[in-house]
């Protein structure tokens, strides 16, 4: 039988297989409709190699040879189970070089979106209707070369973002920020029950404060209200705290970050009641006079659905009684207005002037370093504009928007067809490490690094990783990679059946999405043993969480470090309400879907189909 056999497996792991394996798995009876003799030791072709690998794992995990077999010395399975491993590594390594790279693929929209704020400073919305299309994900992944591909329904967006956004960053007027203040009403205030909202509009993407007097009532059960944002057409709140403040006292609430562009609502954060006839009602909000208490309004109400205080003038809900917002922006920052800095240079000067301006402009746009002779038909654009009648700024805005359609902006490109290298540039170093880490182009620093060839070392590697580790622009990592690892994007489509699970809502869906983000962040930056990813003895939580998973509350109004007690389960995120939800139906668990889960996402291995003659669950 040995005959059979090729001969990349050593002739020791050959004697093994004849001893213990071929009697059950050979030429005269193959247990399970698996036979070794032949099976072929090709550990390049991947079916043999899943064959290979399922012999392995059973080795492993001591049921081959079975129980009731001769056994061999532990010593022995474990060197022949380590080559077997060798051999699948080194099958691996070879299919994959025998795949060739992808030497260019379309930047997805996330890294699109980051690479023109640090570019120029300008929000874009990749997610405004008729934007950008949805980029593809494999197995919660939207960031593969091989599926960012380029269709021609993306070529006419990506003409008209790159014109709104250089529109955006080089107006014919400089843009100013607007301060506008929104009055609830003269002695009036909004009393925002749950789930409902106020609503105010941003007209442009871009920074913005936003400032909100309100107070927030607790219920008689000591729970307060939560005030967010809520975008009406992104569906999720950009930002949001839970608010405890005075009736005759109210808190002015400041956010400031980047916004999308449309409507907000300053919202109470949803929850639902049951009606008795089954039915499901979200509370109208109301106004009420100013010099009147909360409790004033306990009488005179036609349904006890809108009844907003008990007999004793207690709250029956959280409730958040809001008297104005006021909103400041688009906010131009000097970093960002850095960014722009000769871009286009003074009306009046020649070629020369717009040759300079450009490849420099370009070299950064495209990422990598660019000839005067590219540039040359960006120049001819702007004559052939203004002999056509345009200002020399907007036949300037055309060269630039046209430079960022072009393949080096829109692509992430390595190598060179010409000379068909086969190692990176300083440059493709740079790009790579800058858009794993920061989903977006290299910094001055890191192109000085790799120019003067410094990376190359690992000292030289290493200490750029950690400046980047340092810079804020890793929380792009540590919110995309989890979302995409642990395809934090499902949780939701399986809406819970408000029968069993009557106060599910958005603000609960946020806080479990955010803990497992939060948790990751936190594993990171600590740099915590990898074993606590799935067992530890503190997490995350917020009030709302805290009180859905039955915990102490850690802080009244913000996210916290929690060290769990004995007898918790909720340590490590395999028990986190985001990824248990995601394995659910929202009516009951679903044990084997949860292990498959599990087996691809976590341990990366895909488990094997099921036996023909069972029934899909």
């Amino acid at each position: 039988m040995a005959a059979s056999l090729k001969a990349d497996l050593s002739p020791k792991t050959v004697a093994f297989l004849q001893t213990h394996c071929f009697g059950c798995h050979g030429e005269e009876k193959q247990k399970g409709d698996l036979r070794l003799d032949t099976l072929s030791q090709d550990f390049t072709d991947p079916e043999a190699t899943k064959v290979w690998s399922e012999v392995r794992f059973r080795m492993h995990n001591a049921e081959m040879p079975p129980p009731e077999e001769p056994q061999p010395i532990p010593e022995a399975l474990a060197q022949i189970t380590e080559e077997i491993t060798f051999s699948i590594l080194k099958g691996r390594a070879a299919r994959q070089a025998r795949r060739g790279p992808i030497s260019h693929h379309r930047l997805s929209r996330s890294e699109y979106v980051h690479t023109l704020y640090d570019l120029l400073g300008v929000v874009f919305d990749a997610e405004a209707p008729g934007a950008l299309n949805e980029d593809p994900r494999w197995h919660g992944f939207d960031r593969l070369g091989s599926m960012l591909t380029m269709a021609p329904s993306h070529l006419q967006r990506y003409y008209e973002a790159a014109e709104q956004v250089i529109q955006e960053a080089f107006p014919d007027t400089p843009r100013e920020s607007k301060l506008e203040r929104k009055e609830v009403g003269e002695q009036k205030r909004r009393l925002l029950q749950l789930g409902e909202g106020w609503s105010i509009h941003l007209p442009d993407s871009g920074r913005y404060r936003i400032r909100i007097s309100a107070s927030g009532l607790a219920a008689f059960t000591g729970k307060l209200p939560y005030l967010c944002l809520w975008h009406e057409h992104h569906k999720r709140s950009f930002q949001g705290r839970v608010l405890d403040a005075a009736e005759e006292a109210p808190e002015i609430i400041e956010f400031e970050g980047l916004f999308p562009a449309g409507h907000y609502q300053i919202r109470n954060h949803a929850r639902t009641i049951k009606h008795a006839n089954g039915g499901i009602s979200m509370f109208l909000n109301e106004l009420i006079d100013a010099s009147q208490p909360v409790a004033s309004l306990r009488g005179g109400h036609r349904s006890p659905w809108t009844k907003v205080v008990d007999e004793e003038g207690r709250p029956t809900m959280p409730l958040l009684l809001v008297d104005w917002a006021e909103i400041e922006g688009p906010l131009l920052l000097a970093s960002d207005l850095a960014k722009r800095e000769g871009v286009v240079p003074e009306e009046g000067q020649g070629p020369e002037a717009w040759l300079a301006s450009l490849q420099g402009f370009a070299t950064r746009a495209w990422r990598r370093p660019v000839d005067p002779v590219q540039i040359q038909p960006y120049i001819a654009l702007i004559e052939s504009e203004q002999e056509a009648g345009e200002s020399f700024r907007s036949a300037y805005r055309t060269a630039l928007s046209t430079l960022l359609t072009a393949r080096g902006f829109l692509y992430l490109e390595e190598g060179d067809p010409e000379t068909n290298r086969s190692h990176l540039q300083a440059h493709e170093w740079a790009n790579r490490l800058s858009y794993f880490l920061w989903s977006s182009m290299p910094d001055a620093a890191l192109l000085d690094v790799a120019q003067s060839g410094a990376w190359t070392t690992p000292s030289g590697v290493e200490a750029q990783v950690q400046r980047m580790f340092e810079d804020p622009k890793i929380d792009r990592f540590l919110e995309s990679f989890p979302s995409q690892w642990l395809q934090l994007h499902r949780v939701g489509m399986f809406e819970p059946d408000p029968e069993l699970y009557p106060r599910y809502g958005p603000w609960l869906e946020e806080s479990m999405i955010h803990e497992t983000k939060a948790y990751f962040a936190e594993m990171f930056r600590g740099n915590h043993p990898i074993a606590e990813l799935v067992d530890s003895d503190w997490t995350l939580l917020n009030p709302r969480l805290a009180e859905h998973y039955q915990l102490p509350v850690a802080h009244p109004t913000h996210w916290a470090r929690v060290d769990l007690p004995p007898h918790a389960s909720r340590g490590g995120m395999l028990t986190h309400a985001s990824i248990l939800s995601l394995t659910s139906d929202g009516t009951r668990h679903r044990p084997v879907h949860r292990g498959a889960w599990l087996s691809e996402v976590i341990l990366a291995t895909k488990p094997s189909p099921p036996p023909p003659n069972v029934d899909p669950l």
